[in-house]
């Protein structure tokens, strides 16, 4: 059984820690999570563009920044799970852009394509599974829960099992094709 910490304990681990990164690193990873900052700032419109977000950030600790800025903006380019996730997704686009420039401009579209497939392609395998789900359990699934039998009932726990693994399978497709873009903006 693991020991139990108090507060204390933790406390001076981390400052032991902490002893033992210099000044120039504490100071880089200040900066860096202040890119972070203004790059969720930026998604959720608080700021304008990036470029003034990021304009009172000392020269020499902007490629910290710009780390900071870059793993948040990546971070939202995600498969999307439903149409609202857009407004998101393509803020993050357009922030890449504005930080990486034209290597952005190459690779940003062919994410774009990615999740754009991504979305069809999960959207073409729920219309066919839930044609199926209709088509095994009749017309009962049309009435809704209340008609139908406990039979039913467990069969579609199990359809719904099984959308689950289909879908998840497609994600991971799409992710493996979605990180090696991700790897190359970071």
């Amino acid at each position: 059984m693991g020991e139990i910490k108090s507060a204390l304990e933790i406390a001076l681990e981390k400052a032991e820690r902490l002893g033992s990164i210099s000044k120039e690193e504490l100071q880089v990873q200040k900066w860096e999570e202040e890119g972070k900052k203004k790059a969720a700032a930026f998604l959720k419109e608080e700021i304008e563009s990036l470029q003034q977000g990021l304009s009172e950030i000392p020269p020499e600790y902007l490629q910290a920044a710009l780390k900071g800025v870059s793993e948040v903006l990546l971070r939202n380019v995600m498969l999307p799970r439903d149409k609202s996730q857009w407004e998101t997704i393509n803020r993050s686009f357009q922030g890449l852009k504005e930080v990486k420039g034209s290597i952005a401009e190459q690779i940003v579209p062919q994410m774009e394509y990615i999740l754009k497939n991504y979305e069809q392609t999960l959207d073409s395998y729920k219309q066919q599974f839930q044609q199926q789900v209709q088509a095994s359990l009749g017309t009962n699934a049309q009435g809704g829960m209340m008609t139908m039998s406990p039979e039913e009932m467990k069969a579609l726990a199990s359809m719904q099992e099984e959308w689950n693994k289909i879908s998840g399978e497609i994600s991971s497709q799409f992710e493996k094709q979605l990180e090696p873009l991700k790897a190359y903006l970071r």
